[in-house]
Parts: C-alpha cells; structure tokens; sequence
C-alpha cells in the first residue's frame, strides 16, 4: 500500500450563540466618550452576525489545517475519526509542512554561512 497518497481533506466548524447574541445581532451598540456632556463623542458598533464569525473561523482554521495538518490516515486507507451521528469518515490530509518533511532534506544551521548555502544547494541536487 502507498504510504503518501493524497486524500481530499474534510473541514468541519460549529457556531453557538446565545439568545442575548442572536437579539442584538442586528443592532447597533452606541459608546460616548467624553468627560462632560459638551465634548461628548459616540462611536456606532454594529455586532458581528454568526455568519461573518463562523466563515471567519473557518478561513483561519481550513488555511492552517492546510499547512500545518497531520493526516489521520493509516495504512489501510481508513481514516481514524469517524463522525458520530452518520459514522462517515473524516479525512484529514497532510498538509503542506508534513508533506515537504517527508521528501526535503533538513539542515539545522545557527548562522547562515556560504558553507552552509552550498551544503543545502547540493541537497537540491
């Protein structure tokens, strides 16, 4: 069996709120600042809705899994996680850092020199 297949990876994120959250969702929120009532000035928030929150945290989750991920593969082919409800797999593949670890050549250096330029050049070899 291949060790380094490549399998299509599965991101899952959930969203939970509360109902104060899911009220005021909509609203804006008005905070004056100011010492006296004369030099008052207000600055309007509006809250973030629960889809601009959970696609953010999505986008930062998937774009760090998709770098820095271990898969859960073995050497079967199935995946180790499983979800609970459908007992469908999860695939979580490598991402970019473990998948260039398991060809690249790794050279530990404290001061980068000619020498150890040359060194990495004719690992590219």
């Amino acid at each position: 069996m291949e060790k380094h297949r490549g399998y299509i990876q599965t991101h899952r994120f959930d969203a939970s709120y509360s109902e104060r959250y899911a009220a005021l969702e909509n609203n804006f929120i008005k905070i004056a600042e100011g010492k006296d009532q004369g030099n008052m000035s207000e600055t309007i928030y509006r809250m973030d809705t629960v889809q601009k929150n959970l696609l953010e945290t999505f986008l930062t989750g998937r774009n760090q899994g998709l770098i820095f991920s271990k898969g859960n593969v073995d050497e079967n082919g199935k995946a180790t996680i499983v979800d609970p409800h459908t007992n469908r797999p999860i695939y979580i593949s490598d991402g970019l850092i473990p998948q260039v670890e398991a060809f690249a050549s790794k050279y530990a250096y404290n001061k980068l020199t000619i020498n150890i330029l040359r060194t990495a050049i004719l690992a590219l070899n």
